[in-house]
């Protein structure tokens, strides 16, 4: 699980960062030759909407998940007995399993039809490609899968980290002054 923690990690840092640089810059070359050029970068808007943003949006949900940073409602279930929080996230790595592995496969297939159309958009004078933008969905989907497999596995063999995940929460509270 560290290994996958750390490789996941890693990779949506870089390639997170990346496109986060790589968007801002259009961006700013985009405004630049607008006002000096009169003419903007082509595709711009259809770039930032259909890889850049759909790439940060996405990427990262089954990094967030190994770092169980999601949000978690646990009012109720920090006051059950382990046993009884341990079915409760049975259940519910249970049922997001089941969820992100038919997004998977519903993202996947619209994927396929997508790149045997050669899907585009007119941006001005040119075509511009916007069928490989499809497959960051099914990509993220499927690590999310990946990830909540591991869960239950954890889970299933009783050594799944029932701490809060924020650490704030398990930090002990500071000296205060006398």
């Amino acid at each position: 699980m560290n290994t996958l923690n750390r490789i996941t990690g890693a990779t949506t840092k870089i390639i997170g960062g990346a496109v986060l640089v790589l968007m801002a810059l259009q961006i700013v070359v985009d405004v630049f030759m607008r006002n000096v050029v009169g003419a903007g970068f082509p595709a711009t808007a259809d770039l930032v909407s259909k890889y850049y943003m759909v790439l940060v949006s996405f990427l990262p949900v089954a990094y967030a998940e190994l770092q169980r940073r999601h949000v978690e409602a646990s009012v109720f279930t920090d006051m059950m007995h382990k046993a009884a929080r341990r079915w409760i996230y049975l259940l519910g790595f249970a049922l997001s399993f089941v969820v992100y592995a038919l997004l998977a496969w519903g993202t996947f297939s619209e994927a396929l039809k997508q790149t045997e159309r050669g899907a585009y958009v007119e941006a001005g004078m040119i075509d511009f490609p916007t069928w490989p933008g499809y497959w960051i969905l099914p990509v993220s989907f499927s690590l999310m899968t990946l990830v909540l497999a591991l869960r239950l596995v954890q889970v299933l063999r009783n050594v799944f980290a029932d701490v809060p995940a924020d650490q704030a929460l398990i930090a002990e509270p500071p000296n205060q002054a006398e």
